[in-house]
């Protein structure tokens, strides 16, 4: 008998790297280091207590049962006014989708939308997970460059182009953009969907950081257009704005019979998302729209310039203003350079030994960069700050 291996598909399966990296900070931490962990993408904000007592509710009245594969009748429906009411996005019950989180949506989405050996335009920087979750579609990832001089936003022409070499069928975008911060103009976006519509193409939209944005940028969805209505689907939900990390809920919206295609791979792979989750998720989707992030956002946005400000003062390197999300994407390429070091090996070195966790630009297909998350204490911000600057200017033997 032969032994038993894992076979191909998720051989090319890499773990992901802001996992990795939290995984190798805890085990600093635990050996008693000083860790400042800036690595993953979890708000330090507590889960708002309506949504808790919520929970603890639905599991003193014995609400804890299996619900539909496609979630509570009343929750798709609350979400649907949700999305109306926070992003004016016109959604019907039945075009909603409760999933386990945003992950679960996209995986959900890629899985009932790409046919084998499709391919998926990818624009960079990217939330790392995005080209596994094609492949395990079965789908091919093709990865735009990124394009740090314009914002991190690509025009309708790069699309365009990319889309005509690869013969693509669909796209995957993520504005508020993680882990660059970067929102694209109305414009920008209509274009962006313009060519979409010419060619076509899908959109996969994942909007999980929609309410979080700066300096006045506007949030703008493809389902706002009618020519990307029909072609997209939305992933959004609470996990960001209202620190729903490890609650696991959230919601996919698209098409009906695509919808209904997804919940029947869901009822497969999850079942449905945990019911107490759905029941606290009633209650965020009756408070009024944007309220708990506007008592988050001016906390998160002085983390944001303090940032900005710092960083711009330590050799070699860079720091633009994000405009939405918690992330600084740091522009270490100079640095890089002069220590002649890759930003992997940047930031292993500022883990063990600054005991600093932040992300490399290249898991995100923008080598050279590294990712802080700001959705930690000003105290931890004032530490890595002290830390960067510490490995930056120490002197280097020649």
């Amino acid at each position: 008998m032969r032994s038993l291996s894992p076979n191909q598909r998720s051989q090319s399966i890499e773990e992901s790297a802001t996992l990795a990296i939290s995984f190798r900070a805890q085990q600093l931490k635990a050996q008693g280091k000083d860790i400042i962990a800036l690595g993953a993408g979890e708000p330090d904000f507590p889960t708002p207590e309506p949504i808790a007592r919520a929970a603890i509710r639905a599991i003193e009245d014995g609400k804890y049962r299996y619900t539909p594969a496609s979630g509570l009748p009343q929750l798709r429906e609350a979400g649907a006014k949700w999305l109306k009411n926070a992003f004016a996005l016109e959604f019907s019950a039945d075009e909603v989708l409760v999933t386990a989180g945003a992950k679960p949506a996209l995986h959900m989405a890629l899985s009932t939308i790409v046919e084998k050996g499709d391919r998926v335009l990818i624009p960079a920087p990217y939330w790392v997970s995005y080209p596994a979750l094609v492949r395990m579609a079965d789908g091919e990832p093709v990865v735009v460059p990124s394009v740090p001089d314009q914002g991190f936003v690509h025009t309708a022409d790069q699309i365009a182009a990319a889309a005509d070499v690869s013969g693509a069928r669909g796209i995957i975008l993520n504005y508020p953009n993680n882990p660059s911060g970067a929102v694209p103009t109305r414009a920008q976006m209509e274009s962006i969907v313009r060519v979409a519509a010419q060619r076509d193409m899908w959109i996969l939209s994942d909007e999980i950081y929609a309410q979080l944005r700066y300096d006045g940028a506007e949030y703008c969805s493809p389902a706002h257009f009618e020519s990307g209505r029909g072609r997209t689907m939305v992933v959004g939900g609470f996990t960001k704005s209202h620190t729903l990390t490890g609650w696991r809920v959230g919601f996919l919206a698209g098409p009906k019979d695509v919808i209904a295609a997804a919940a029947r791979a869901q009822s497969q792979v999850l079942g449905n998302a945990c019911t107490i989750s759905q029941e606290a998720s009633l209650v965020a989707c009756d408070e009024p729209p944007h309220e708990e992030i506007a008592r988050r956002l001016p906390a998160f946005d002085a983390r944001r310039k303090f940032l900005v400000r710092e960083i711009n003062e330590i050799p070699g390197l860079r720091l633009g203003a994000p405009r939405g999300a918690f992330y600084a994407f740091v522009d270490a390429r100079k640095l890089c350079a002069e220590r002649g070091m890759t930003d992997a090996q940047l930031c292993s070195r500022l883990l063990e030994e600054q005991f600093l966790a932040t992300v490399p630009g290249s898991a995100f297909g923008a080598p050279g960069f590294l990712r802080i998350s700001y959705a930690a204490p000003m105290k931890d911000l004032e530490g890595a700050v002290a830390r960067l600057r510490a490995f930056a200017t120490v002197k280097v033997a020649p």
